[in-house]
């Protein structure tokens, strides 16, 4: 699989080059110059991604930026968006250009929702027991977490990982009660 932070970066990208071609191309009907010059960074910008050449695309993405801020004033001009809500955007980028990477057939819908299934029931049970300590809730919730992460991807491998770690948690409080 390629480098899960390089596709991150042209994800981040592909989702900035469609929020300021978008919004330029509504705001520079008046004047076709502008009008063609954003729209062929954009055009170059995205085949850059598609052709996972990062640099290009944060080169034409820079100018998309710059066209974006002559009109900083415009009561629609996109921002900045705060951290979480630019990872959530961003994300969903991310897990088109991940799933391309898993090979035919990985991702099957009722092996997902069966790891999901195990994962929350794993995790309330640890957290629902009063031995568990505030590490062990905590391991809870982030394998749990990336376990989700890995099914929503598509990459079932990875999840089951992380769904194995987790009954690892699990098991300790087992133990400690049979001794």
């Amino acid at each position: 699989m390629a480098d899960v932070y390089y596709i991150w970066r042209l994800a981040e990208a592909a989702q900035q080059i469609d929020l300021l071609a978008g919004f330029l191309a509504t705001r520079d009907t008046g004047n076709p110059v502008a009008l063609r010059e954003s729209a062929e960074s954009a055009r170059a910008g995205s085949a850059a991604v598609a052709a996972g050449h990062l640099r290009e695309a944060l080169d034409r993405l820079e100018v998309l930026r710059e066209h974006a801020a002559r009109r900083a004033g415009d009561p629609h001009h996109p921002g900045e968006p705060a951290a979480a809500e630019h990872d959530a955007r961003v994300w969903d980028y991310a897990k088109d250009m991940l799933r391309a990477e898993l090979p035919p057939g990985e991702a099957k819908v009722l092996t997902a929702r069966d790891i999901l299934g195990a994962l929350g029931r794993l995790r309330r049970e640890i957290c629902a027991r009063p031995e568990a300590d505030e590490q062990a809730r905590a391991d809870a919730h982030h394998l749990a977490g990336r376990g989700a992460m890995a099914v929503e991807i598509g990459h079932l491998g990875a999840a089951r990982k992380e769904l194995r770690r987790l009954r690892a948690v699990a098991e300790r409080y087992t133990e400690d009660e049979d001794g």
